[in-house]
């Protein structure tokens, strides 16, 4: 890892730079209450002062809501032609927490089922990340993923006159070499005076939960019918949950025919495991077919699962989630919850 400091004073020609020669995603203020990742075309449009998006931005540049994958023909033979849309982009001020939901990603469609669409977007995007103020629903720090240490090419934290830039790729040392005045020399104050503030940093993030102990506790409760009808009974069911979850990845795929009955394209689209008809098969069986059921088991994805698989949570503690829900379902209050059952 190589270590930079650019005066603030330098920032905004670093950026303009950016925003003249790349096609750039980067935070905008939408309105007094939401910021969006959203194409940059002036400079003036990047608000790096957010606490959260509804979407993370990552996502839905690797993994759209909707994308075509194939077009076919019907004929003597069928004949399929993939669809593998990609361009190079810098995604600029994602922060750790959705960084590292990108992370996840990246492994998890690297590993047994390799998605060369997500592929093709991944290599050619650069990411420059930067540290953000995390919302009071947010438990990153509790989840380990308040701070990216891979997947970024430049991350950028604001110190008192400068940026400390962590520089992760070679590609990211081109950046900075072209359009910057970022010093070769980071002095041992810089890395000071970077310590310090991320010992505040991670002092603003408030949510407290028990995840420690979630792995062994699950299990003791996972046949507690009364603990989980109580948790999910004000669940609606929307899929909310998924939809603006960082990692969660599963997707339905159709097939739409064109009016020639000869030609057609199959596209994915986001699909969410608590909608009730996910675990439906043909003959009508459905295998979670209860609120519960399907709340249990996207608790055993997010905190356990991937425990076992990567060694890590698919979960960053983001908080949108908990933001989202039109039931007020909160993830880590109920992980408190089973850690108390269980200590009963």
């Amino acid at each position: 890892m190589l270590y930079k400091v650019l005066d603030k004073k330098d920032y905004k020609d670093f950026l303009s730079g950016l925003v003249s020669d790349y096609k750039l995603i980067g935070p905008k203020k939408r309105n007094e209450a939401v910021h969006d990742f959203v194409p940059i075309k002036d400079l003036s449009e990047v608000d790096t002062n957010y606490k959260r998006t509804t979407l993370p931005p990552a996502k839905k540049l690797l993994f759209p809501s909707t994308e075509e994958l194939i077009n076919y023909k019907i004929n003597e033979k069928i004949e399929v032609l993939p669809i593998v849309k990609s361009e190079e982009i810098i995604l600029f001020g994602i922060n750790a927490w959705d960084l590292n939901g990108m992370n996840f990603l990246d492994r998890l469609f690297t590993t047994d089922f390799i998605d060369d669409n997500y592929i093709a977007k991944r290599n050619n995007l650069i990411v420059i990340g930067m540290d953000s103020e995390p919302a009071e629903t947010n438990f990153a720090l509790k989840m380990g993923a308040e701070y990216a240490k891979s997947g970024f090419d430049l991350f950028m934290s604001e110190l008192s006159d400068k940026y400390f830039i962590r520089v992760g790729t070679p590609r990211g040392a081109e950046l900075l070499a072209k359009y910057s005045r970022a010093s070769a020399e980071v002095a041992a104050s810089d890395f000071s005076e970077y310590d310090r503030f991320m010992e505040e940093y991670r002092k603003k993030f408030k949510v407290k939960v028990e995840i420690e102990s979630f792995y062994d506790n699950f299990e003791v409760v996972y046949s507690s019918t009364r603990l989980w009808d109580k948790i999910a009974k004000s669940c609606f069911s929307c899929g909310s949950c998924n939809l603006v979850c960082p990692t969660c990845f599963c997707f339905n795929v159709r097939d739409d025919m064109r009016l020639d009955l000869k030609t057609g394209i199959k596209s994915r689209e986001w699909d969410s495991c608590m909608i009730p008809d996910y675990g439906l098969v043909a003959g009508g069986h459905n295998f979670r077919p209860s609120r519960a059921n399907r709340l249990k088991q996207r608790y055993r994805c997010k905190l356990k699962t991937f425990v076992d698989k990567f060694g890590a949570y698919s979960c960053v503690g983001c908080g949108r989630c908990v933001e989202t829900c039109l039931a007020k379902i909160n993830i880590y209050e109920d992980i408190n919850a089973i850690k108390e059952e269980v200590s009963i």
